[in-house]
């Protein structure tokens, strides 16, 4: 249904003028293009691929004309409505896609092109001939802009003749705020003919808010403005700013066009997830689907931030001012349990408060708990981990001792008083889940316990730096020194959590091929009492939090997990291919992060219709950049950028543009070198090799 090239249209896209009178489609380039061939025009998979986002609307890959009956055409960010069971879902918003064409109209070739932003549709079947393109502004958040062109009696109660504009206002509430719209739509003849080729063109606006009621004025302003630049000036400044991202962010893998283009493909939608402004909430499926209710999980900080701190500083603030602005219900919720600090919340919406659901149903009809809310808490590490990253990349120490302060100090402070100590002194957190969901309600998780000390210790720097209570950072450091992590040197391997060796030693390879659902397979009371896990989960802290792993441990403990992970879970396939590279074995991570890769595109997990996994599009990205080609940035102290390359035989070369402390970097990674380009001086060490590169830059290596 949706593949990269088209050896018969190829030709014709760089010759074919786009409808109306915006000019000419970009040379079509297969690394850069996805092409959706279906004529199901009910295919909800595609829908959330060809998806338009500018950080404020997602615009699925509706048909034009078709869009009232589709489900959420449309989503804006941060607007919710009270539902039961899940608290807050995305409320409904109306379609600028809403178009006076037949229903009857096949569906056609699609073509998304990442470069612009740019989906076009061509029709040719029947007598019916239709030529569409739509964009949603990049700069103008809420603003979109669709043209068609198409042959006489296609049109629904329209003539094909020159028709004044005229506008549509539609206004909704929402909790806390709401959404309004405005639309723009002129039908003339396309040839000056009467009865001839008709061609529409449409101006939308979308007023967006989660704390106030927008107005009339502010879309119709809009729209005044998009009239007097034009549908031409419009695509012309897309274009421009496109460039400027990708200029910024773009990702190739030399001689390897499908995962270009899956890597180019994860960077649009993560990009078109995320505000530059204000606060962005990230949900797990961003703005291309309404899976999950819209819920902001731990995805954003752990899988989605990373990218954006590298590629694009101020969506990755934006994105940590969602969490900054909900400390409060955060202190609550700790409060509420007799704890100190803020606590934050597993599934969270417009206000923060948790509102991950207490009951799932099972595909056999039966009603099983969802303990996650209550018990996955490593999300608040998570939080403070995410803003440590960012200074990492971009805010340094001010930000950190400024507005990101408390997402680390108060985290610390809850762990402080979440932390039991036994009569040996030492320190223990019972009762959690972690990553591995697979099982509940267990001691001592590894993952959870490691990040609890990691947040422990950065706390406590984090205190001493701005004058904070010194007997308080003492005391975080004795908890983090104290607690328990399940590290064996004698073997190398961290036991996930208490009494796991003890399970059953069961592998996912003994019950099926991965990715599995295993709970399914064998059931969900013998999977528990199982060693097989559903995810990355002491592997996790191996790539969020290597520096504070024992020496030499990433290897045995790949050997022991890996065999017993079911990949239940669409982050995990990334989270193995990145570590993979990392322990020198990159053609077994090539196969996982190809299988990564594909979960989308091709819908292994038969979920994409309800919106793109964005964990997964981050964990690609962090995979090569993190893994293959072992790029390091951990520390606001840091002074280099650590590069440590390891590609798979059919890898030549991978080319990575990023910005750190205000640089532009580019690298150019082969298996024994590479070159860094830069726009100011910068270190950066290869392979232990420390070199200082002045612009415009030089080989290591």
């Amino acid at each position: 249904m949706v593949r990269a090239d088209s050896p018969t249209r190829a030709e014709t896209l760089e010759v074919v003028p786009l409808p109306g009178l915006l000019g000419t489609a970009l040379p079509f380039d297969p690394a850069w293009c996805l092409v959706a061939d279906s004529d199901d025009d009910r295919s909800r998979v595609a829908e959330s691929l060809l998806c338009l986002a500018n950080g404020t609307i997602g615009s699925r890959g509706v048909l034009e004309g078709d869009a009232v009956d589709q489900v959420a055409p449309v989503m804006a960010a941060g607007i919710y409505e009270s539902a039961p069971v899940v608290g807050e879902h995305p409320m409904p918003v109306p379609s600028w896609l809403d178009l006076p064409l037949s229903p009857a109209i096949p569906t056609g070739r699609r073509v998304l092109d990442l470069r612009d932003g740019l989906l076009t549709r061509e029709v040719d079947e029947g007598g019916v001939v239709l030529r569409s393109c739509r964009f949603v502004c990049l700069d103008q958040p809420g603003a979109g802009v669709v043209t068609v062109e198409v042959t006489p009696g296609v049109l629904a109660g329209i003539s094909p003749v020159d028709q004044p504009a005229f506008d549509l206002v539609a206004r909704l509430s929402a909790l806390g705020g709401g959404v309004t719209l405005a639309t723009s739509t002129a039908v003339r003849s396309a040839d000056g003919t009467p009865g001839g080729t008709a061609c529409i063109e449409r101006f939308a606006a979308y007023a967006v808010s989660a704390t106030t009621a927008p107005t009339d004025e502010e879309v119709t302003g809009a729209i005044a403005q998009m009239r007097h630049v034009g549908a031409p000036g419009l695509l012309a400044r897309q274009r421009t700013l496109w460039m400027r991202r990708w200029d910024d962010a773009d990702i190739e893998i030399v001689g390897d066009i499908d995962a270009t283009r899956a890597l180019r493909l994860s960077l649009f939608h993560l990009t078109g997830a995320a505000l530059r402004r204000g606060e962005s909430a990230i949900s797990a499926r961003g703005l291309t689907g309404p899976a999950y209710a819209g819920h902001v999980f731990w995805d954003c900080e752990i899988f989605v931030l990373p990218v954006l701190a590298a590629t694009d500083g101020a969506s990755a603030r934006a994105a940590l001012a969602y969490r900054i602005h909900r400390l409060d219900p955060a202190r609550t919720r700790a409060a509420s349990e007799g704890r100190s600090g803020a606590r934050f919340p597993w599934e969270s919406a417009r206000t923060g408060d948790d509102v991950t659901p207490t009951t799932g149903t099972t595909q056999d009809g039966e009603t099983v708990p969802i303990r996650t809310g209550a018990l996955e808490e490593h999300v608040t590490a998570g939080v403070a981990w995410a803003a440590w990253r960012y200074a990492s990349w971009h805010g340094g120490w001010p930000f950190l001792e400024g507005p990101g302060r408390p997402l680390v100090i108060e985290t610390a402070r809850y762990w402080a008083s979440r932390i039991r100590i036994d009569d040996q002194g030492r320190s223990h957190i019972d009762h959690v889940t972690g990553p591995d969901e697979y099982h509940e309600d267990v001691d001592d998780d590894t993952f959870t316990n490691l990040m609890a000390r990691w947040n422990l210790r950065q706390a406590a720097v984090l205190s001493e730096r701005t004058g904070g209570d010194p007997e308080e950072a003492d005391c975080w450091r004795s908890g983090a020194d104290s607690l328990v992590d399940n590290y064996s040197p004698a073997t190398g391997r961290y036991e996930q959590f208490a009494g796991y060796d003890q399970l059953e030693p069961l592998l996912a390879t003994d019950i099926g091929t991965p990715p599995l659902a295993a709970d399914l397979i064998i059931g969900r009371e013998r999977l528990g009492r199982s060693q097989i896990i559903k995810q990355a989960d002491v592997l996790m802290a191996h790539l969020l939090i290597p520096d504070d792993m024992a020496p030499g441990s990433l290897a045995p403990n790949l050997d022991h997990y890996l065999p017993r992970t079911a990949h239940g879970s669409s982050l995990s396939p990334a989270v193995h291919a990145a570590l993979l590279a990392r322990a020198g074995r990159p053609d077994e991570a090539l196969d996982l992060f190809a299988l990564a890769a594909a979960i989308d595109i091709d819908d292994l997990t038969g979920t994409t219709a309800g919106g793109l996994h964005l964990a997964n599009l981050g964990g690609l990205w962090q995979a090569v950049v993190h893994g293959f080609i072992g790029l390091s940035v951990t520390s606001p102290d840091d002074r280099a950028l650590i590069l440590a390359p390891v590609l798979p035989e059919s890898w030549k070369e991978i080319r990575v543009r990023v910005r750190w402390r205000g640089r532009r970097i580019r690298l150019a990674c082969r298996a024994d070198r590479v070159h860094v380009s830069c726009d100011r001086p910068v270190t950066v060490e290869v392979h232990g090799m420390p070199a200082q590169i002045e612009p415009p830059g030089r080989w290591v290596g």
